[in-house]
């Protein structure tokens, strides 16, 4: 017997967190937080009545919050080395900007990484009665599903995934396996992205574009993934001999760098960065303003980050364009921009004379990309839908009912089901 309990991460994106009970083991798949005014985390569980933590990739949304179970008890936690990396990275960050607000702090972070169990993909790992490995989630590198064996009972977690190639990583395959039950991520349920090669076109004529009239580029990007398949892009199309990338984009690059297993294309990836600027100190930085064609710089959602100084700096030139490549929660630096073509500068809101745009580079499957996957899956599992909007988790789990007769329901918060 295995049970399922979803403790977050139902009708929503964030807070992501599934309590997986076996007859002898409950390990948590993912404790997450959701980013608002207070971060908001998944419903309690108590640390003692654990034996551990899968982490699927590190994004806040799925490893945020794990530190609450370092307060006092000793678990493991369990994902790819360079998830690991990237997920102090992130926390550490999350405990600067936010660490008022938060049950744990910098010490409980370290305790954590007391714990780590790095797991390649493909690696088996037996814990009490349930086995699990990991496989390339395609999503961000490093990020895994989640392949479950719990008594001859075997369970797929999907984590955030993307089948296509990108620049970064490989896109996921379908499992061979025949699962009785499917955990699936729906954020992009109800809609495809563009067409990838199609998008980089757009993309990169529109950048010229700006160069060409003497203009320069903020690419304001998640400093995981997003601005490295920015860095990819803009190197291999030769776009401005002076481009650079800034933030929290260096750290990644350089976990990434001593990864390579889990990039597309390692030494391409390795080039790229060294042709890449890397922007140390304000003196740099100020000179990057002035003659920098590319720059590269987090926060994605213009909420923080060195992208802010770029934009005071770049915005009121209507030479200029901000292109925003990353996705824009609502409310968000980046969404009030694209909905108002305003900005606070300098503490004033402004209106931005600067070419503004967004661009979908998505790093999660689109509506054709999910319902092929799931159409691709063997046997008859039952399908559990979550992150993702409410009308994006309701339509897969109705899709999955109507098109391919499977049980299909998206849960609410602490709905418990036997597998």
């Amino acid at each position: 017997m295995v049970k399922l309990r979803f403790m977050g991460g139902t009708h929503e994106v964030g807070r992501n967190a599934i309590l997986l009970e076996s007859e002898q083991a409950r390990l948590l798949l993912d404790y997450g937080v959701r980013l608002n005014d207070m971060p908001e985390f998944p419903a309690h569980v108590r640390a003692t009545d654990i034996d551990g933590v899968i982490i699927a990739h590190c994004h806040l949304d799925h490893s945020g919050g794990v530190p609450l179970f370092y307060l006092s008890e000793r678990k493991p936690f369990f994902a790819t080395p360079v998830t690991t990396e990237l997920v102090k990275v992130l926390i550490k960050d999350f405990i600067k900007l936010s660490s008022y607000f938060l049950p744990f702090e910098y010490l409980e972070l370290d305790n954590m990484m007391k714990q780590r169990n790095d797991v390649g993909y493909g690696t088996e790992v037996k814990m009490k009665d349930v086995e699990f490995s990991f496989a390339n989630a395609g999503h961000v590198p490093g990020s895994a599903m989640v392949e479950l064996n719990v008594n001859g009972r075997r369970i797929l977690y999907t984590g955030d995934f993307n089948t296509q190639d990108t620049r970064l990583v490989q896109g996921a395959r379908i499992p061979k396996q025949t699962f009785d039950a499917v955990v699936i991520e729906s954020t992009y349920a109800t809609h495809d992205h563009p067409v990838r090669n199609a998008l980089e076109d757009e993309f990169v004529a529109a950048i010229k574009e700006v160069i060409s009239n003497d203009g320069q580029v903020l690419i304001p990007a998640f400093a995981v993934g997003r601005s490295q398949e920015m860095m990819s892009i803009v190197n291999a199309h030769r776009l401005a001999p002076y481009v650079i990338v800034d933030g929290m984009a260096k750290l990644v690059n350089a976990i990434l760098i001593d990864h390579p297993d889990y990039l597309r294309t390692p030494k391409n990836f390795m080039k790229v960065v060294s042709e890449t600027r890397e922007v140390r100190g304000w003196r740099e930085r100020r000179e990057a303003v002035k003659r920098a064609g590319v720059l590269i710089a987090p926060s994605g959602m213009l909420e923080g980050g060195n992208a802010l100084f770029y934009m005071e700096h770049l915005a009121l030139d209507e030479r200029n364009a901000v292109f925003l490549v990353s996705f824009q929660i609502p409310g968000s630096g980046g969404a009030k921009l694209l909905e108002t073509g305003r900005f606070v500068i300098n503490e004033k809101e402004e209106a931005v004379r600067a070419k503004v745009r967004r661009f979908d580079f998505s790093s999660h499957a689109g509506k054709t990309q999910i319902e092929a996957f799931l159409r691709g899956l063997k046997g008859k599992p039952d399908v559990y839908v979550i992150h993702g909007e409410p009308e994006s988790c309701d339509a897969l789990a109705q899709w999955t009912r109507d098109e391919l007769g499977l049980n299909a329901v998206a849960p609410n918060e602490n709905d418990e089901f036997t597998v």
